[in-house]
């Protein structure tokens, strides 16, 4: 956005929407070395653990990234898709036997900034 409409990052808000979380998130040692990588010195607030098990802290490392890009405004809905599969679909919660949901986004071209 910012090499293609000269959007300055500070001015994004971001959403980061439901989502399976921490809590349901468990990831092997081949996840874990790549968040290690990617991440570096904060990986291991991004890595929970809990009786043995490691985590990934999506919503969090997501919400690092934009921070890091600049983002200004972050929302995270705290909706986790394992937690109520009523409402949505989760592959990991469900073991794969879901459906699937998209999002559209759509940028209003007439309002400059």
């Amino acid at each position: 956005m910012s090499a293609v409409y000269g959007s300055c990052p500070a001015d994004i808000r971001a959403g980061i929407g439901p989502s399976i979380a921490a809590h349901h998130y468990e990831v092997g040692s081949e996840v874990v070395q790549r968040v290690r990588e990617t991440f570096g010195s904060a990986a291991e607030s991004l890595l929970p653990s809990q009786n043995g098990s490691t985590y990934f802290d999506l919503w969090a490392a997501n919400q690092l990234l934009l921070e890091q890009s600049g983002v200004g405004q972050i929302e995270i809905s705290g909706l986790c898709t394992a937690c109520h599969p009523e409402d949505w679909y989760s592959h990991r919660g469900e073991r794969g036997q879901t459906g699937r949901f998209g999002a559209l986004i759509a940028l209003n071209g007439s309002q400059h900034g």
